[in-house]
């Protein structure tokens, strides 16, 4: 998903990566999408535990799933 990959850039990761994993429709709201994305450590481990970011695919806008709800 190019929105939540272009969020992502835009971060200070201060060493950490993340990758978008899976994307998903939100199943009640067809404008919002659920976007998985794997975190790895500074050092290059997987961190237990995914970040979930909602992207919104008319506005272009995009939340973690904290900022969401």
């Amino acid at each position: 998903m190019s929105l939540a990959k272009s969020y992502l850039s835009r971060q200070d990761l201060k060493g950490w990566r993340f990758e978008v994993a899976e994307a998903q429709r939100h199943p009640t709201d067809a404008a919002n999408w659920s976007v998985i994305v794997d975190r790895f450590s500074p050092e290059g481990g997987l961190v237990d535990g995914p970040q979930i970011l909602i992207v919104n695919g008319e506005t272009g806008d995009v939340r973690t799933f904290e900022e969401f709800y």
